[in-house]
């Protein structure tokens, strides 16, 4: 009779222990997010990297301290901050919401645009490529002044920025093993790299780029080969000129 009522007295501990492991299990995960809130300072609208509309919004918080948030047009347009022109489908500004306080989600937030480097743009600019691309490099502890280099090698090898970048990892690692000169043979340093690739350290530099010095259709920033086509070119060009 002791041991019925010890297995039943076990049996009921465990049932409460499985009842509120279930309740535990059944329970919602919430994951709450503090809202942005505060007094609005200014709405503005200007345009994106990608050419769309955002909205611009200043808040002064309860604290005193003033945050911008970027938002979509059309989550602007639900916390009736803006409306849309009926003709042309604008987002027009509510001035009456200033001074008024708002809570906003965060997940609705556009994240701010990462800042780029000035050298960074004008090197994209020079070698038409994206200056974020630049600035991504800068940030991996590369210096402008070797960026500019590869981005200059590897317009001898026809490449791209992508190949700079695989240049520049290359510098770092020491194994130049996967690039491939005009002569056919494999640089084994940096030195012989860009010396193979007729970089010249009096035009090819990053002072004559920020200057405004340099010239990107420079021959010798041709590989052999492509100097060698060019050179013909000009030559049958000066022939027929003859001719006529």
């Amino acid at each position: 009779m002791a041991k019925t009522k010890l297995l039943g007295g076990v049996l009921l501990v465990l049932a409460v222990l499985f009842a509120q492991v279930g309740s535990v299990a059944a329970a919602p995960q919430t994951q709450e997010t503090t809202p942005i809130a505060g007094t609005i300072q200014s709405i503005t609208t200007q345009a994106g990297t990608d050419g769309t509309t955002i909205v611009v919004v200043t808040l002064l918080d309860d604290q005193g301290a003033s945050q911008t948030v970027n938002l979509s047009v059309e989550t602007a347009v639900a916390l009736g901050l803006v409306t849309l022109d009926e003709t042309t489908g604008e987002p027009v500004v509510d001035e009456t919401k200033v001074g008024q306080t708002v809570e906003i989600d965060p997940t609705t937030v556009i994240p701010e645009e990462e800042d780029v480097h000035p050298i960074a743009d004008i090197l994209a600019e020079f070698f038409d490529v994206d200056p974020s691309v630049v600035n991504g490099y800068h940030e991996d502890g590369f210096g402008f002044g070797v960026i500019a280099q590869a981005m200059w090698m590897s317009d001898s090898l026809n490449g791209d920025a992508e190949m700079a970048g695989l240049i520049l990892e290359a510098k770092k690692s020491g194994d130049y093993s996967a690039f491939t000169l005009p002569d056919g043979s494999t640089p084994t340093n940096w030195g012989q790299f860009k010396k193979a690739l007729h970089e010249k350290k009096d035009k090819h530099n990053l002072g004559v780029i920020v200057s405004g010095q340099a010239d990107d259709d420079d021959d010798d920033s041709l590989n052999p080969q492509d100097k060698e086509k060019k050179e013909k070119k000009e030559k049958k060009e000066k022939k027929e000129k003859k001719v006529k």
